[in-house]
Order: structure tokens, then C-alpha cells, then sequence
């Protein structure tokens, strides 16, 4: 997930994290455990001030070009029906260090 704040129509992502999955090469399963990561996490942030808000999530699609697949945007969806504005943003990490340009969709 992404970390930051939006101001007007600029999100300024300030920090990152992942959380723990259960993933295959075209799946990933957030489970209870990620759910309890997440809580975690932004209790530990918010009691050494960090108070910027999940803002986003990102995730790769290697080899296969970033875009959101159908899956993706049924979960950008969900996200977005608790929290307006939120962004999803996929990056291709073999194209990325092939073309030695971020490839970021």
C-alpha cells in the first residue's frame, strides 16, 4: 500500500509498504492477516507521528506490461467505495530494468 496525503488534485505518496500475501504468478489472496498487519502498521505510524493516510496501492505485473486487469479494477473499486480519491498504480519490473526506464501504468 501507499502512504501520503492528497492536496487539490496531487497525491504526494510518502511512504510504501507491502503486506503479507499469499500470491501466484496471476493471483493474490489478502487475507486476515494482511488486515491485521495493516491495523498494526498505522497504529506503530500514528505513535511516532506519522500521521499521512493509506492513499493507494501498487502491486507488478512482470513481464506482462503494467495495466490494471479486471481483477485490479475490482479491487481498485473496493477501495475507492471507502476512500475517494485513491490510485492504483502498476509497474512491470522486467521492462523497467530492460528498457532502463520505469515502465509504470
Amino acid at each position: 500500500l501507499m502512504q501520503g496525503k492528497v492536496v487539490g488534485n496531487s497525491f504526494y505518496v510518502l511512504d510504501a509498504f507491502g503486506l503479507p500475501v499469499e500470491g501466484t504468478e496471476t493471483r493474490v489472496n489478502a487475507g486476515a492477516d494482511a488486515n491485521e498487519y495493516l491495523g498494526d502498521y498505522m497504529e506503530v505510524c500514528d505513535s511516532v507521528g506519522r500521521h499521512e493516510q493509506i492513499c493507494g496501492w501498487y502491486h507488478s505485473h512482470p513481464g506482462y506490461a503494467p495495466w490494471l486487469s479486471g481483477i485490479d479494477v475490482g479491487t481498485q473499486s473496493l477501495y475507492q467505495k471507502h476512500q475517494e480519491p485513491f490510485v492504483a498504480i502498476v509497474i512491470d519490473p522486467k521492462r523497467t530494468v530492460s528498457s532502463g526506464k520505469v515502465d509504470i501504468g
